[in-house]
């Protein structure tokens, strides 16, 4: 018994010293960095677009290509668009298609502030308002679009209603 504890007790301290001592800036999605868009385009299935800038923030468009699996020959559909600041981190990202995205690749660290009962993609409403974060999903069975944004990170003048898929 003594053994199993020690192991566990060990285990608990390596995964402690390794996430630790891990740089802030590996995370993907919200409050990630611009490096790791092709890393989230990766994870979803999707492929990235140009990056275009205006106003002091970036966007990425990723798109999921007709010849992938997972459009069944071009009839799902899944767009995201991410939005970095002029320092490069992610303060918003949008979406919209037939296939649900997976909200933790988008979300990054803050998916855990989602709670359980609403984090699935399948839901067709989500409306969360915390101070350190806004998501809003609405939706069908067959199309669904959403959009998640961390408020203190918008860059001045950037109005919410400007997070789309569809370029302003």
């Amino acid at each position: 018994m003594k053994t199993n504890r020690r192991i566990v007790f060990l285990l608990l301290g390596i995964f402690l010293s390794l996430s630790l001592g891990l740089p802030a800036n590996v995370r993907a999605g919200l409050d990630g960095n611009q490096t790791q868009i092709r890393e989230d385009a990766q994870k979803l299935g999707l492929v990235p677009g140009p990056a275009s800038t205006q106003n002091g923030y970036s966007t990425v468009t990723l798109s999921l290509p007709a010849s992938s699996p997972q459009s069944m020959g071009g009839r799902k559909t899944l767009t995201v668009r991410e939005f970095s600041d002029a320092g490069g981190t992610i303060f918003a990202v949008a979406w919209e298609g037939s296939l649900p995205p997976d909200l933790s690749v988008l979300l990054g660290d803050r998916f855990s502030s989602v709670p359980k009962k609403n984090s699935s993609p399948y839901r067709h409403q989500l409306f969360l308002r915390t101070p350190d974060l806004r998501v809003r999903v609405i939706g069908t069975a067959r199309f669904r679009a959403g959009k998640a944004w961390i408020p203190s990170r918008l860059p001045p003048g950037f109005n919410p209603d400007q997070i789309r898929v569809q370029a302003p």
